[in-house]
């Protein structure tokens, strides 16, 4: 039976009874929702019944991107919209984005043409993304590679009737688990109220307005209610889940798109290859943490969205795929270090036939006042780059709405917790000065992945080092801030979604288990919870394991 500990046992004591605002999902949305919410001035409590970025949030391409493929539809808004929100994220949030050539191949005259047309609006729709940026993240312009620099920027591309490559830059986001976490953090800071672990089991319509929320503790098995005025249903895939507890029945459906990705070996060096599949859908391989991304897939999921799980055959089609467009790579199974997925939530019109590829990727948010819930909001599609956008339009729409705080959005400007520098440089300096017994590669690293939060980790003492797979090392102090700042309950909550120690494939055993008794030492855990701890880890390596 699993220890509960006294962390576990205590963590409701300060949950109120009411708020303005209860937001259900702790996905990038409800995050970016909280954090806009808390800054205009609003009491709110946010509820995820997983981990934070335990859904669709955890399954992206690790990308903050424009959207150069909306293009084709003549979604120019939406690109637009995609380009101003990738420039907020970098102000707000520098050291979370790291810029990124996307390399795609040219293999006849009318394809080059075309691609330049594409090439010099996404520049000009792009006009501004580097204003007010700090210059270590400012975004060169597009180029042409000629057939030789092409060659030698991605070895493994089919040279075959190859003219040469147009380069264009977006932002890496190498751990959106974090950074959608980061969000929600930085919202607590200014007092505001979030929990993962924390299931919605009953919401329900109050007479006298607002409504009454029932929610379950998976943690200790607690049960509270607590009401609000307005409830925000940004759950993602499971958004129509929560519609059907009060009863709300929505005129556009839901469509839930899957998309998988694999971890391999380094294949592609230093830049990101825009690959075509045989079907015409595109396929990224992508530079990461010494390590390769590829994917996504992208098709039509109808199964209850608790029964998603990544199939082995898929993972062999995907390898199969980039096998075709990327022959130099010869993958097989046994080059995945790692694999993930996740569920899209698309909106689609009433009568639409369209696939979940073509699906547009802008986002919608409803009111159901006048289907009787007023009070009642949903945020369904849109994507990681656009969700600051979103949150935005939804609590202007709660402003309407309650007549209340009219207090203007200040997300576009105000930096999360680890993004009040000015320049990566001048951070690093300070960080020196302040603590100079300290070796600068530490510094760097810990600024790079932290950026201002990198004050409080050094103000922790620890001697301790952690190799991980790809090379990187991870320091005491910085582990045992993770673990006593930012809502880390289960070994699965720190290998995948605050640290990414785990992403990259299977820890040494030495290192694993020096870092797992250091974890289990902080959090109280005895040796059988710590070894049911470590199952829950090992499972996710399952295929690679047995």
């Amino acid at each position: 039976m699993k220890q509960n500990t006294k962390k576990e046992n205590s963590r409701l004591g300060h949950i109120k009874s009411e708020y303005d605002i209860i937001i259900i999902g702790g996905g990038i949305t409800g995050a970016n929702v909280l954090w806009d919410a808390t800054l205009r001035g609003y009491n709110c409590l946010l509820v995820e019944k997983n981990d934070y970025a335990s859904g669709t949030s955890q399954a992206t391409s690790k990308l903050i991107h424009g959207g150069l493929r909306y293009l084709k539809n003549l979604e120019f808004g939406l690109v637009r919209e995609s380009l101003s929100e990738r420039r907020y994220l970098a102000k707000i949030s520098p050291h979370a984005v790291r810029p990124m050539g996307f390399i795609i191949p040219i293999r006849s005259i009318f394809q080059r043409v075309l691609l330049f047309f594409g090439m010099e609006l996404y520049n000009a729709l792009s006009f501004d993304r580097n204003q007010e940026i700090d210059a270590d993240v400012q975004l060169p312009r597009y180029r042409w590679n000629s057939l030789g620099e092409t060659i030698y920027k991605v070895l493994g591309l089919d040279r075959k009737s190859l003219k040469g490559s147009f380069q264009y830059y977006d932002y890496a986001n190498p751990n959106p688990e974090k950074h959608t976490t980061e969000f929600i953090l930085s919202a607590k800071e200014k007092g505001a109220h979030a929990f993962n672990y924390l299931a919605v089991t009953t919401l329900r319509k109050q007479n006298s307005g607002g409504y009454t929320v029932g929610l379950t503790d998976t943690l200790s098995g607690k049960k509270v209610l607590v009401s609000s005025k307005v409830v925000v249903n940004s759950a993602g895939p499971w958004a129509d889940v929560i519609e059907s507890m009060t009863g709300v029945t929505a005129e556009k459906k839901l469509v839930r798109s899957k998309g998988i990705h694999a971890v391999v070996r380094n294949i592609c060096g230093n830049e990101c290859a825009v690959l075509s599949k045989r079907d015409g859908s595109h396929l990224f391989v992508i530079p990461w943490r010494g390590k390769t991304i590829i994917g996504t897939t992208d098709t039509a999921y109808e199964d209850d969205p608790d029964a998603f799980k990544v199939k082995q055959s898929e993972l062999v089609d995907l390898l199969d795929e980039v096998n075709y467009s990327f022959g130099f790579a010869k993958l097989t199974l046994k080059d995945v270090d790692y694999y993930y997925g996740g569920l899209r939530p698309l909106v689609e019109d009433p009568g639409s036939t369209e696939g979940t590829y073509s699906a547009s990727r802008k986002s919608e948010i409803f009111h159901y006042e006048n289907e009787g819930f007023p009070g009642f909001f949903s945020a369904l599609g849109g994507k990681y780059t656009t969700s600051r956008a979103v949150a935005e339009n939804l609590v202007n729409a709660i402003d309407t709405y309650t007549k209340g705080k009219e207090f203007p959005c200040a997300t576009k400007f105000t930096p999360l917790l680890g993004g009040r520098y000015q320049s990566l440089k001048e951070l690093i300096n300070e960080l020196q000065f302040k603590f100079p017994k300290i070796e600068g590669a530490k510094l760097e690293t810990l600024a790079k992945r932290y950026g201002s939060v990198t004050w409080k980790i050094l103000s922790l003492e620890g001697k301790e080092t952690y190799r991980i797979p790809n090379g990187e090392i991870y320091y005491e102090e910085e582990v045992e801030y993770m673990i006593t700042h930012e809502d880390i309950f289960h070994l699965t909550d720190f290998y995948f979604r605050r640290s990414g120690v785990g992403t990259v494939g299977i820890l040494d055993p030495i290192d694993k288990t020096r870092l797992n008794k250091k974890i289990a030492k902080i959090l109280g855990w005895n040796a059988e919870r710590l070894k049911e701890e470590e199952k829950l880890v090992d499972e996710r390596y399952k295929w690679f394991v047995d």
